[in-house]
């Protein structure tokens, strides 16, 4: 692949969901790389509609750019794509090499693991930190429940062997494709286009591209939510959604977040009013635990949310969340205790006991 095919298939995936014209991706691309010359990323890109990888829509006197996922040749191409990224990279880094060899062998008996990806590789390895996600294919949920255990054991004698913190990210890769094509703001869209697959990036790609010729629309988003900072506005509006309505000022419309980023933001912040909150949502809902465990080791809050949890299940019975308790605790959490009287009282109030 030449440089700036790569260069042009790197900031339309970044782009995905977000049609933009030559001009306006040869300045993304100029901003990403350094360099980008339009005329070499017209000639390219005609040439790479031509061959049916990426499509050119006209939009008035402009050609909007979309990579086609309808084709097979982009599969191939994606796959090439991230060779070459984990490629620049761990020639860079020695300590990446040895951590990504380790871990690629330590997996190697999970046959349920699709993919692996590290999130933003070079910002979390000077952190001493790596983020790990990680796509399971399987329908029986023991089995899935069996390999995260073993996944997360790994993860901790990986962890202990290069002494550098892992939070990883488990997920079905149906879980995967639902939060993707999500209206509400996540993790998952945002950590998508700064990652990179180093174990089977083939299968990752071809999820994506199941996903596409479903009909879902998938969009990126290109900045990480800060949780301490998270609007007064956006809480009081999700907790509403998730059916825990506040006592106070007239609700005004929000952004929609997923739960999982809800319950750790208030978690973030302290406030214990809140923090009560976080059980009646969970009832409520069906959260993804595999997130929310992901978030709570990533932020360091994983003892206030096994409280909560223990809480929440001594009042409402859930299998999941009996299952999240398990895996919290295999990870060595010490549960920070909840109120769990004043916990099932408010439950009791906003009918949420099982």
């Amino acid at each position: 692949m030449d440089e700036t095919t790569y260069r042009i298939l790197d900031t339309l995936w970044k782009e995905t969901g977000r049609p933009s014209s030559i001009r306006e991706l040869t300045t993304k691309i100029r901003k990403s790389h350094g360099t980008a010359y339009y005329p070499n990323i017209y000639e390219k890109m005609r040439a790479l509609a031509a061959e049916g990888t990426i499509i050119l829509t006209k939009a008035g006197r402009s050609s909007l750019a979309n990579l086609n996922f309808a084709n097979y040749l982009l599969i191939d191409m994606l796959t090439e794509l991230d060779l070459k990224r984990k490629h620049d990279l761990l020639v860079k880094s020695e300590r990446l090499q040895l951590l990504f060899k380790d871990i690629e062998e330590r997996y190697e008996n999970i046959r349920s693991i699709e993919s692996i990806s590290a999130i933003d590789p070079e910002r979390n390895i000077r952190l001493n930190r790596t983020e790990l996600l990680m796509l399971l294919n399987g329908s029986n949920p023991s089995a899935i429940q069996r390999d995260t255990l073993r996944i997360h054991t790994a993860a901790r004698n990986i962890q202990a062997r290069h002494n550098i913190k892992i939070d990883a990210l488990i997920l079905t890769t149906d879980d995967f494709v639902r939060f993707l094509k999500s209206d509400e703001i996540n993790p998952l869209r945002e950590m998508l286009s700064n990652k990179i697959t180093f174990h089977s990036p083939q299968g990752f790609w071809s999820h994506i591209s199941d996903a596409m010729a479903k009909g879902y629309r998938l969009r990126l988003l290109e900045d990480e939510t800060n949780l301490a900072r998270m609007s007064e506005e956006d809480l009081t509006f999700n907790l509403l959604r998730f059916g825990y309505r506040e006592i106070g000022p007239e609700l005004r419309e929000g952004q929609r977040i997923c739960i999982e980023y809800i319950t750790l933001s208030i978690l973030m912040k302290g406030d214990a009013r809140r923090i009560q909150a976080i059980p009646i949502i969970l009832a409520k809902n069906k959260p993804n635990y595999d997130l929310l465990i992901f978030l709570a080791q990533k932020y360091r809050l994983s003892g206030r949310l096994l409280g909560l949890l223990k809480a929440l299940e001594r009042t409402s019975h859930s299998e999941d969340t009996a299952i999240a308790m398990r895996i919290l605790e295999s990870l060595g959490t010490k549960e920070i205790r909840a109120d769990e009287s004043d916990i099932a009282d408010k439950m009791r109030l906003y009918n949420a006991v099982g």
